[in-house]
């Protein structure tokens, strides 16, 4: 094959440096504890304060967060992927059912492995049930945005991963602002969300539906 065939049909190597990249942050944050006090001082700059913050900020990042919760991203990718099925694209539907699954289910397993603490700088905002690193909303955030903006359009492409990109950055953004996540955290999701983001459109471009 080809080097211009073997490009045309998806490279694996962003992908797996986004993953790389998150591994080596990970353990440099988690248990090397470097950049703690560029962390500290971010959180401390822009984490919003009740009775301090203005209401309507406050309203704002928890209605953004939100936006980017368990039910909400579910029925996002989902609804993504019965249009893609009803365009006649049943490979790039099962792509954007699996692709969010999986990004999901390994954050989780590397909260579990980097085992870092929620930041306890200022009172939390925002519930949280699990550990820090990376951040759960900026994983999927990234992943399923981008990924639908990759593979669902077939016009305007760019202005709807502009779309997707800053839709993402606000959910990942609303983690830090609630105190919730360490700015590094939210880094860690956004490189891993775009890992699986990148993946999923190597395999759309290796495992192509039909054309009709």
């Amino acid at each position: 094959m080809s080097r211009g065939s073997r490009a045309h049909r998806g490279d694996w190597t962003p992908a797996l440096l986004f993953w790389g990249a998150t591994l080596v942050l990970g353990g440099l944050v988690s248990w090397a504890h470097l950049g703690e006090g560029q962390d500290t001082a971010l959180l401390r700059a822009i984490a919003l304060r009740s009775g301090t913050s203005p209401g309507w900020q406050i309203a704002a990042a928890q209605w953004t967060s939100w936006a980017g919760d368990a039910a909400q991203r579910s029925a996002f990718f989902i609804g993504c992927a019965l249009w893609l099925l009803w365009k006649k694209r049943p490979r790039a539907s099962l792509i954007m059912l699996i692709i969010p699954a999986l990004a999901g289910a390994s954050s989780s397993i590397l909260k579990q492995i980097f085992a870092r603490p929620r930041p306890d700088l200022v009172p939390h905002l925002d519930a949280i049930s699990n550990l820090s690193f990376p951040s759960g909303h900026a994983t999927n955030a990234v992943t399923i945005l981008v990924l639908a903006a990759l593979l669902l359009p077939t016009r305007q492409r760019g202005g709807w991963l502009g779309l997707a990109v800053l839709l993402a950055g606000l959910i990942s953004t609303s983690r830090i602002l609630l105190g919730v996540h360490w700015p590094s955290d939210v880094l860690g999701g956004i490189l891993w969300g775009l890992g699986f983001a990148l993946a999923g459109t190597t395999l759309a471009q290796r495992w192509p539906d039909a054309r009709r």
